[in-house]
């Protein structure tokens, strides 16, 4: 328990109701952890920072009577008190701090990561593009590998044939007679 805490639910008893009617009718959400008795119509959130030194002083002197008949409260005491709870609030500053700079960080890794999921998505469906054009390829190369071979077979037939081993010899003499001009 923060001595914030320790100071607001014994503090919270001394102070008076300002109506009745601001008591709600339900008493268990009056208790507070350890049965301490807990009055609803107080605000905290400024209660304890409207207190002044003096008050804090007295409320300690009133808590110490209660929980300590015999010790009084001395001056080293009260600043020990002060200094452990200002040592608190500047811790709490530091990590209100320390959280945002991490919910800034957050934020940023978040919208790094969409845009990594942004360019994921992009490369794959550059990947997609890319096997629907290789597939594309394929085809076509299964294409011409089936005219290259029916091209391949017609010329063994046409080499073949009896017509083209007939005008072999005049096939080369055509030959040797353009050798001679262009020689």
């Amino acid at each position: 328990m923060t001595p914030e805490d320790y100071l607001r639910q014994y503090t919270e008893s001394f102070q008076p109701p300002e109506t009745e009617s601001s008591l709600p009718p339900d008493e268990s959400n009056l208790m507070l952890e350890r049965g301490y008795y807990y009055p609803p119509y107080l605000q905290l959130e400024t209660y304890l920072d409207t207190l002044s030194r003096a008050d804090l002083l007295e409320i300690a002197q009133q808590l110490l009577a209660t929980e300590y008949p015999a010790q009084r409260l001395i001056r080293r005491q009260v600043g020990e008190y002060l200094e452990t709870v200002q040592r608190l609030r500047n811790e709490r500053e530091w990590q209100q701090a320390e959280m945002e700079r991490l919910n800034g960080e957050l934020a940023w890794r978040i919208n790094e990561m969409t845009n990594l999921e942004v360019e994921r998505k992009r490369l794959e469906a550059l990947v997609l593009d890319s096997h629907t054009e290789l597939e594309n390829c394929r085809s076509q190369i299964s294409i011409l590998e089936n005219q290259c071979a029916t091209l391949s077979e017609s010329l063994a037939v046409l080499r073949g044939s009896t017509s083209w081993k007939v005008t072999a010899p005049l096939r080369r003499v055509s030959q040797a007679v353009k050798g001679l001009r262009g020689g």
